[in-house]
């Protein structure tokens, strides 16, 4: 009988664990938020287009307040929010901020033993990629 692998590690060369994966998919961006919009855990990508770091996110509440109504309205629903047409301010170079187009997927996240929806994932990309 085979042994059974890790679910978390990928039989990649080098394995790689689920997380590794998100932090390296070109061009998208992971968010994982709990019931009141804290950042539970967010992808590399996130954190470098939002100019923070991860450890400057994790545990502290979403400060964009369309974004929070939009959690908050996919937890209500109980429906996931699919390619959602809006926008994420980021810095910029110079300083300043600017609006950028993104496309989301909002999703539940639910609870393993209950199934109660205790947060939400977001999955985004950038409508209008710049090359770099």
């Amino acid at each position: 009988m085979s042994e059974t692998p890790d679910p978390v590690i990928l039989p990649t060369e080098p394995p790689m664990s689920v997380a590794d994966v998100l932090n390296r998919q070109d061009g998208v961006y992971w968010v994982v938020k709990n019931r009141d919009s804290v950042f539970l855990w967010v992808n590399e990508n996130f954190a470098d287009l939002v100019g923070m770091t991860k450890d400057q996110l994790i545990g502290h509440r979403d400060s964009r307040a369309a974004h929070v109504e939009h959690d908050q309205q996919v937890m209500a629903s109980g429906k996931p929010l699919l390619n959602f047409h809006e926008t994420i301010a980021v810095p910029t170079k110079s300083g300043g901020m600017v609006n950028v187009d993104i496309v989301t997927q909002k999703g539940l996240l639910r609870s393993l033993d209950t199934g109660e929806i205790i947060g939400i994932t977001v999955c985004f990309s950038l409508a209008n990629p710049v090359d770099e």
